[in-house]
């Protein structure tokens, strides 16, 4: 007899659903399960993109060290590839709201699909 988490478990799986990630106090997404495609997208997107999402938050497109760096345009990657990875994607507020624990998160999300 399939228990109530396995029924849960199972239609996920149906409906390409991974764990869930918190990004707030009240703010939960569920994250998709990763396919080739995926994946593949996910590598074409963030390809030149050198620093982590927690790194680029903020910062004007200039000089780091010896590199030239885009960094607004690599947070506006960073914020397609989660629109990629989460099921409802992050409306423009949800995104502005997210807190350090979620950065965080949002930081780590990326790494299990590259």
């Amino acid at each position: 007899m399939d228990t109530v988490k396995e029924k849960k478990d199972n239609l996920d799986q149906t409906l390409n659903l991974g764990t869930e990630v918190r990004l707030t106090e009240t703010l939960t997404k569920q994250i998709k399960i990763g396919t080739i495609k995926t994946i593949r997208d996910l590598r074409k997107l963030m390809n030149g993109v050198k620093y982590n999402f927690q790194f680029c938050i903020g910062r004007e497109k200039g000089w780091f060290g010896d590199d030239q760096f885009d960094f607004p345009e690599a947070e506006s990657k960073y914020r397609e590839a989660f629109n990629i990875v989460l099921e409802d994607g992050l409306s423009d507020d949800e995104y502005d709201s997210v807190d350090e624990k979620g950065i965080k998160e949002l930081d780590s999300l990326l790494t299990r699909f590259l």
